[in-house]
């Protein structure tokens, strides 16, 4: 039988991925009774799990309404991204220099999945691979504080990608520029990398997360 702090971890875990896959939606109400149900779980870990995502900033409390999922301002995610945009920048920048051969290596397998997934329709699978891109860019980095950071957003921005980030025409470049930035890492080229990742990332750069693309989605017009 699992122990009780198992079955905390258990719920915590799933919940956090219903949020994080876009299986229940930005800025949804989470009721604990549905919760229960959908779980089969007991009302403890599934409020223990509500305050650690509410931790995480995954989940909101609101007095005398209840516990969403977090949603976010076009400024508010403007801000996640250019907080994304620099620690990834100065993460590559320790990681080409000190595993720019495995770190490419690596990125090429991801990049050839990326392809696979994109072309049977497996979409999901696309978007989890998109992260895992990322998150090997700055693993690779050896600094703490640097993966530290990374973490503590990576799934606000998982959560965006699979909620915001599943249009035929975000996909269509989004392969497309991890196919460049991939390129350029494997020629150890950091200014190559920036040049794509700057458009790939700031929407005043002209990416995908631009207002005129998913603001609608933002405030929950679409």
């Amino acid at each position: 039988m699992p122990t009780a702090d198992l079955k905390k971890d258990i719920v915590y875990r799933r919940i956090r991925e219903l949020i994080i896959s876009g299986a229940v939606p930005m800025g949804a109400k989470l009721s604990e009774g549905a919760l229960e149900a959908r779980l089969h779980a007991n009302k403890a870990p599934i409020r223990d799990a509500l305050k650690r995502l509410q931790a995480e900033r995954l989940v909101t409390r609101r007095p005398k309404s209840g516990t969403y999922v977090f949603s976010l301002t076009p400024s508010e995610l403007d801000d996640l991204l250019h907080f994304r945009f620099t620690i990834e920048s100065e993460a590559l920048r320790l990681s080409l220099s000190r595993e720019g051969v495995l770190l490419s290596r690596e990125l090429d397998i991801v990049v050839e999945s990326m392809d696979e997934s994109l072309e049977s329709g497996r979409i999901q699978e696309y978007l989890r691979l998109d992260s895992r891109f990322h998150e090997l860019i700055v693993s690779h980095c050896g600094n703490r504080y640097f993966i530290g950071a990374y973490t503590l957003s990576s799934a606000l921005m998982d959560t965006v990608r699979n909620c915001l980030g599943t249009s035929p025409v975000h996909l269509k470049r989004s392969i497309a520029e991890h196919h460049r930035m991939a390129d350029a890492i494997r020629a150890r080229s950091f200014e190559g990398f920036m040049q794509t990742f700057r458009t790939h990332v700031l929407a005043e750069d002209g990416s995908y997360w631009s207002p005129e693309n998913v603001g609608a989605q933002l405030s929950g017009e679409a």
